[in-house]
């Protein structure tokens, strides 16, 4: 199935202590945050969320889905877009 959201990207970064888990464009972002999940498309409002424990989804601009584990808290911000999750722990 083809993404209504093709051609609107932006750039996600997943960083952890220990490393880069990714860095590059998408086109749709789900992630948990304290009070629940926020979905993030691209020109999205500036934002700063703190995460939680939970599966962050993430579109790549071909159509690909990929899922990656929260495993302990960290901050989400959106500016510009672009997006920078900083989690403590991230199983991919």
């Amino acid at each position: 199935m083809a993404d209504p959201h093709a051609g609107k990207t932006f750039t996600l970064e997943i960083v952890t202590p220990e490393r880069t888990v990714f860095r590059g464009s998408v086109t749709t972002v789900v992630a948990p945050a304290a009070y629940g999940y926020l979905g993030i498309l691209a020109n999205h409002a500036p934002l700063l969320a703190t995460l939680a424990p939970g599966k962050i989804t993430f579109r790549h601009p071909a159509g690909t889905l990929t899922t990656v584990q929260c495993l302990g808290s960290g901050f989400l911000e959106v500016q510009r877009n672009q997006v920078v999750l900083l989690a403590d722990e991230i199983a991919a």
